[in-house]
C-alpha cells in the first residue's frame, strides 16, 4: 500500500512539474515571438532611415551597420561596427545616424571598422553655426566627454554665437565631411585663452554613448577635392 501512495503521490509532483514546464515554454516562445518582431521592426526602420538618408543626400554612397562591441576604457565611446572593406569601408569616411554627425572610420578590417567618436580629441571637423555663419573647428575636450559634449574652437572674437544655435559641418578646409551634417547646439559660449577667439562647448543631436546602428558614407561630391 505504502508503495502505491508514493506512486500516486509522485504523479501528482511530474503532473505539476509538467504544467510548470508547459507554462515556461509558453513563455519562451512569446518571448521568441516578440523577438523576431522586434528584430523586424529594426530592421524595416534602418531600411527606412537608409531610405530617407539617400533621398536627402542623393550624392552619398552609405552603408547600414551595427555597433558591435565598444571600449569600456575609452573615454570618449569609441565603438566597433560590422562592416569593413568587404563593404567598401575605408579610414576616414565620416559616420552618421538620421541624427547627426557621429564620428570617423579609424581603423578598417575586412568585416568590422573602429571608429572614433566627435568627442575624441582626435577629431577635427570644419564646422559653422548656422545662424551667424562664423566658421570655427569642432574637436573632442577630455573635460567635456563624461558630459556628451565636444567644443567649437575658433569662433572669431566678435562672433554673435549664442546658446541654442545650431552648428554644422562647413565642408571647408578639408574634404572629409560633406558640407550642411548636423553636428549639435550650443550650450555656452566663453573665451578662449588668451581672449583672441571664443569657443563654444556643443552638445551633439547624436548620442554616441547609446548608439546602436550607424550610417558610414563612403563617397560623397567633393570628397577628396581638397588633396
Amino acid at each position: 500500500m505504502s508503495g502505491y501512495f508514493r506512486r500516486y503521490v509522485r504523479a501528482d509532483e511530474i503532473a505539476a512539474e509538467n504544467e510548470a514546464l508547459r507554462a515556461e515554454i509558453d513563455e519562451l516562445r512569446r518571448q521568441a515571438v516578440n523577438y523576431e518582431e522586434y528584430k523586424h521592426e529594426n530592421e524595416e526602420l534602418r531600411k527606412y532611415l537608409d531610405v530617407e538618408f539617400r533621398e536627402e543626400h542623393p550624392d552619398f554612397e552609405v552603408e547600414l551597420a551595427s555597433v558591435v562591441a565598444r571600449d569600456p576604457d575609452d573615454r570618449f565611446y569609441s565603438f566597433t561596427i560590422d562592416r569593413g572593406s568587404l563593404s567598401g569601408i575605408e579610414p576616414l569616411d565620416p559616420v552618421v545616424t538620421a541624427d547627426g554627425l557621429v564620428g570617423v572610420v579609424r581603423e578598417v578590417g575586412v568585416n568590422y571598422s573602429k571608429v572614433v567618436t566627435i568627442l575624441d580629441v582626435w577629431i577635427d571637423v570644419g564646422a559653422r553655426d548656422v545662424r551667424t555663419r562664423d566658421i570655427g573647428i569642432v574637436t573632442g575636450s577630455v573635460d567635456l566627454a563624461a558630459d556628451g559634449k565636444c567644443r567649437l574652437n575658433y569662433l572669431p572674437r566678435e562672433s554673435g554665437a549664442a546658446p541654442g544655435d545650431i552648428v554644422v559641418t562647413s565642408g571647408i578646409g578639408d574634404s572629409l565631411y560633406p558640407q550642411g551634417l548636423l553636428i549639435g547646439k550650443i550650450t555656452r559660449i566663453d573665451n578662449a585663452p588668451g581672449d583672441i577667439s571664443l569657443f563654444a562647448e556643443i552638445e551633439p543631436f547624436a548620442d554616441v554613448r547609446r548608439l546602436t546602428d550607424v550610417m558610414v558614407i563612403k563617397s560623397f561630391e567633393g570628397q577628396g577635392g581638397a588633396e
